[in-house]
């Protein structure tokens, strides 16, 4: 069974087939440029998260302190939380929205999320 923000989000965007479910409410969209994001469904919200890209290997300390300072008040992720994976190599993003509103919020918070993943890929470039 899908759920009805992601039926109509795989409809308007034409990407029927960009959406996989291994369980349900556990969905893989996967956009252009490489960038995939795990949308899981639970009673009231959605929690979005995603890979940004591995930890620069060369001033990576700076590149923390980046990741940091972005995360403070939600002002260089538009709201979202940046983090470590399990290993400590990978940055990841994540974000908890609100599942009672309106489909265009939801795309809306969405493609902001989406956003912030590619911004913050471009930043760990240059630090490589």
């Amino acid at each position: 069974m899908q759920d009805i923000f992601i039926n109509e989000l795989s409809q308007d965007l034409d990407m029927e087939e960009f959406i996989t479910s291994k369980e349900p409410f556990h969905y893989t969209l996967t956009f252009e440029d490489n960038v995939v994001i795990e949308v899981v469904k639970s009673n009231d919200s959605y929690l979005f998260k995603a890979n940004i890209a591995e930890i620069p290997k060369v001033n990576s300390e700076s590149f923390l302190l980046r990741l940091m300072e972005a995360n403070l008040f939600g002002l260089g992720t538009r709201g979202s939380a940046i983090g470590l994976d399990e290993k400590e190599n990978q940055s990841t993003l994540s974000l908890e929205v609100d599942a009672n509103q309106k489909y265009q919020n939801l795309k809306n918070q969405l493609e902001d999320f989406a956003n912030v993943i590619d911004f913050w890929r471009k930043e760990s470039l240059n630090h490589h």
